[in-house]
């Protein structure tokens, strides 16, 4: 593998540090969350974060994709970036003080809308500041990003996530503010790292504001149309806390939150970061002669290993469920393994989508989000008032699926590649089958490991794995980059 692409992936996981860092924070944070809050508690939270994503998504309109295509492609100076970097601080600025307007001026029918009646409006006034500040801190993240300044950027990004859990819970468990305590948290950190970023900005000389209105346009006119897309992967990831709270109440949220964000381990340790390593190392297997068949053969390693993790998650979670939560939690160990193999299929399009990006389609990637989050919202709608929470759960699995085989039949028109749809359904198939045993089977700690080890025996028996599975990113990826 050469020189340059090592340094992009190395980038690419420090980039990811942040993320990879938020979604690890949550899921150990959960349990104690979940015990101070208690059920109900736990349900609001999850309806606050779910409404707190959606607000930032809006807020932030893309408009860091349009500072990098002014930055990194339109302008190879000094001065004409300096400028862009100028115009970028001045357009955040006012995006951001609208966003919190708006959001301010919502805030109380947002709170009779989503919990009925008004105790929660300090918590719902509180999301419109967390938004501003962290809107703020993508100018001074992208900057640093785009100057390829990993470890700054890497700071700030884990800066966010830890300052923000320490703070939770000192205001949760220290000061017992309940939900409160969480978005005041949030906020805290939000505010120190956004006062750090500018500082830092500062500090490099780069703290001007201004708005040029050409460049501007042409910022909005790149970044809005990705507004819709970014909406629909929150529809597909997050909006089903809303049907759930309203046909079930705020406990049925917070049973599936906790179940839907224990499975978001599979996330956090496979699926987040390769996709990070992916997107780098991807363009350097593109230039072999047998990219099409290095891609395929990734793509089938990746789902028997992630399927493996997504078992081995599931079958644990109902152990650790009753070791880490209250008793009233465990039902959502039935909502780990929807979870869990849905990010599972998340991984399969972002593979899937390879040549979509090679042949420089991707105005079809927001058409199969877009479809994708209809099916979601369509399988709620209909699931949700027949089998409750693990409704969404069904609807979750099912709209990923949709997701990961819609985008992966398109790129195929455009850039074939001989997918092992043999070894990928198979692997898929058996790991879920072996999960529902180990849930639905004798409730025994000593049947769900065994669920777990005929995984590996029953897969190479079948041939859905083979020796070099494990080492296809490694080894199969260097030759594809350098045959």
């Amino acid at each position: 593998m050469t020189t340059s692409a090592r340094r992009l992936i190395s980038d690419s996981a420090v980039y990811g540090l942040g993320g990879v860092a938020n979604q690890a924070l949550a899921v150990i944070l959960v349990p104690i969350y979940a015990n101070v809050l208690g059920i109900e508690n736990f349900g609001l939270m999850a309806l606050v974060n779910t409404t707190l994503s959606l607000a930032t998504m809006i807020v932030t309109l893309a408009l860091p994709q349009a500072f990098f295509r002014s930055y990194l492609m339109e302008h190879d100076d000094e001065p004409g970036r300096s400028h862009v970097l100028s115009t970028a601080l001045g357009l955040r600025l006012l995006v951001s003080v609208i966003g919190l307007g708006l959001l301010l001026a919502i805030a109380f029918p947002l709170t009779r809308l989503l919990f009925g009646e008004t105790s929660q409006l300090p918590t719902i006034l509180a999301i419109g500041p967390i938004v501003f500040c962290d809107t703020l801190n993508l100018v001074p993240l992208s900057f640093f990003r785009a100057e390829r300044q990993p470890a700054v950027y890497a700071a700030l990004s884990f800066s966010r996530a830890v300052l923000g859990s320490l703070m939770i819970i000192l205001f949760v468990v220290g000061f017992r503010l309940g939900v409160f305590g969480v978005v005041l948290g949030g906020l805290t950190a939000a505010a120190a790292v956004a006062l750090a970023g500018i500082a830092l900005l500062w500090r490099a000389g780069r703290l001007h504001v201004a708005v040029d209105p050409p460049l501007a346009r042409g910022m909005f006119t790149f970044a809005l149309p990705l507004v819709p897309a970014a909406i629909a992967g929150w529809t597909l990831n997050l909006s089903d806390r809303y049907l759930v709270g309203a046909f079930q109440g705020h406990a049925a949220v917070g049973v599936y939150a906790a179940g839907y964000t224990i499975g978001l381990v599979v996330n956090a340790l496979v699926v987040a970061p390769f996709t990070l390593a992916w997107a780098a190392t991807f363009w350097e297997i593109s230039k072999g002669p047998r990219a099409p068949e290095t891609y395929a053969r990734v793509m089938a390693g990746f789902v028997v290993a992630a399927a493996f993790v997504a078992l081995l998650l599931s079958a644990v979670a109902t152990d650790g469920l009753r070791l880490l939560f209250q008793p009233g939690f465990e039902a959502g160990r039935f909502v780990v393994p929807f979870s869990a193999f849905a990010y599972v299929l998340y991984g399969v399009y972002t593979i899937g989508a390879t040549g979509i990006n090679i042949v420089g389609r991707t105005g079809m990637l927001p058409i199969t989000t877009g479809l994708a989050a209809a099916a979601n919202l369509a399988l709620n709608l209909a699931l949700i008032p027949w089998l409750g929470y693990l409704g969404a759960a069904v609807a979750t699995l099912l709209s990923y699926g949709t997701l990961a085989l819609s985008t992966t039949l398109v790129s195929q028109r455009y850039y074939p590649v001989p997918w092992q749809w043999w070894r990928m359904a198979g692997a898929m198939g058996l790991a879920g089958s072996l999960a529902a045993a180990a849930l639905l089977g004798p409730d025994h700690l000593g049947w769900r490991a065994a669920c777990v080890l005929a995984y590996p025996i029953m897969a190479f028996a079948l041939g859905l794995a083979g020796r070099g599975d494990l080492f296809a990113l490694l080894g199969g990826l260097r030759r594809g980059g350098t045959s």
